[in-house]
């Protein structure tokens, strides 16, 4: 008779489920894929912070080309005084016939009432809201000073000095406006406007209203 030392009794290893291994992948995959939703979204800001971002345009600013004459207004829309502040006789009225021959409206003309020399060219007096007027007869008195005055009504003076030679050319003129220049166009725009201005102005000055009287110029 054998004994049971002899032929020990085996046992079967406990068998391991089927579905366990893949239940095991799974859940390590669901781990894995929630990490990296975790790490993108810390590094790349959330879907609110985006939004935000693309809903806020950033300011800019851009060049572009323009010609002076798309901005600046007609000569007839140019109410002019012109004033004599020389020595020489018949100036005002030589300068008013060609500016009226350009179109400009002429209203008066006469020695300069301000009564006080110009050395240069000429001299643009205009109110803060004949900006645009000053410029476009500084194209036509190259040379010529703009000066701001304290001045409410739309008319400009303009004051001959003893620079003063002629109206420029009008082919000289025309090329001039319509010419190209870089501008500066957007709301990031900052510093100082492209250039394009033909004389720099100088502080506003109080306006000078004098009774005209006999003068032994001829204007």
């Amino acid at each position: 008779m054998t004994s049971m030392r002899e032929n020990p009794i085996r046992r079967r290893p406990p068998s391991r489920q089927p579905w366990l291994l893949p239940a095991v992948i799974v859940g390590a995959v669901a781990v894995a894929v929630a990490l990296v939703i975790v790490v993108v979204r810390l590094l790349g800001g959330s879907d609110d912070t985006a939004s935000s971002a693309e809903a806020t345009p950033s300011a800019s600013c851009s060049t572009v080309m323009a010609a002076p004459a798309d901005e600046l207004p007609l000569p007839e829309k140019v109410k002019v005084n012109v004033y004599n502040a020389t020595d020489t006789s018949g100036l005002a009225s030589q300068t008013a016939r060609d500016l009226k021959r350009r179109g400009f409206a002429v209203l008066e003309v006469a020695n300069d009432p301000v009564g006080l020399p110009i050395e240069g060219v000429a001299r643009i007096r205009y109110g803060p809201n004949s900006a645009q007027r000053a410029e476009l007869l500084a194209y036509y008195i190259p040379g010529a000073e703009l000066v701001e005055i304290k001045r409410k009504g739309p008319k400009i003076d303009l004051a001959i000095g003893d620079l003063f030679t002629q109206i420029a050319p009008q082919a000289e003129v025309d090329a001039t406006l319509n010419a190209p220049t870089p501008e500066l166009v957007g709301a990031g725009c900052f510093g100082v406007p492209a250039t394009g201005t033909p004389a720099t102005g100088t502080p506003a000055i109080e306006d000078v209203t004098i009774e005209e009287s006999p003068s032994p110029l001829a204007e």
